[in-house]
């Protein structure tokens, strides 16, 4: 009687063991989908050899990693390419931006400001020009609480791009930040440039 008994239950387990392992198998899968499918979505220009692939692809998985904007490399990348630049300068201005995201972003944290993914990215911008990281934490640490500093990032990269001294244009836009000014005032820094201004700028 009681081998009948254990026979039966193991009869109505193996049923639940087979689904728990099917379900496993489809989670798996699931994840290892959604693997490539991030690196399926990465773009890469048609013309890179393999190995320029593999280092671009590699800077995108340090984007992710780092919780810095994808956005920003695939701006490099649009404006090598615009640019005929080539794929070594491409690959070399497209790390330089993702590198700096991260110093701008650690930054602002180091400061106690959690910054967006617009300030991370024109943070970079500003390094790209010669602002330094201590300067990036330095304006975030007299920012107002909650205040965006996008604005005052993007008139540091409009001022150097006119031919300011980046420590002139830091202090001009520190002063403005620990006066509480408006972006609006801040923005009034900068003069209009003949021609416009450039946005990123790497290459």
């Amino acid at each position: 009687m009681k081998k009948l008994s254990m026979t039966m239950s193991l009869l109505l387990l193996a049923p639940a063991a087979v689904l728990a392992q099917g379900q496993g198998n489809v989670h798996a899968s699931a994840q290892a989908k959604a693997h490539a499918n991030v690196h399926s979505n990465v773009e890469v220009p048609a013309t890179f050899s393999a190995s320029g692939r593999a280092k671009l692809e590699a800077t995108y998985a340090r984007a992710r990693e780092h919780h810095v904007p994808e956005e920003a490399i695939e701006h490099r990348v649009a404006e090598g390419q615009a640019k005929g630049a080539s794929e070594t300068q491409i690959l070399a201005s497209s790390s330089k931006v993702e590198a700096n995201m991260e110093a701008a972003q650690e930054a602002m944290i180091k400061a106690g400001h959690h910054p967006s993914n617009d300030e991370v990215e024109s943070g970079a911008y500003a390094m790209e020009r010669g602002v330094t990281q201590a300067q990036i934490s330095t304006m975030a640490a007299h920012a107002q609480s909650g205040r965006s500093l996008d604005v005052a990032f993007g008139v540091l990269t409009k001022l150097s791009d006119q031919g300011v001294p980046v420590s002139n244009a830091v202090a001009q836009v520190q002063s403005k930040l620990d006066a509480h000014a408006s972006d609006a005032a801040i923005t009034s820094l900068v003069t209009k440039a003949k021609g416009g201004v450039r946005v990123g700028g790497g290459l």
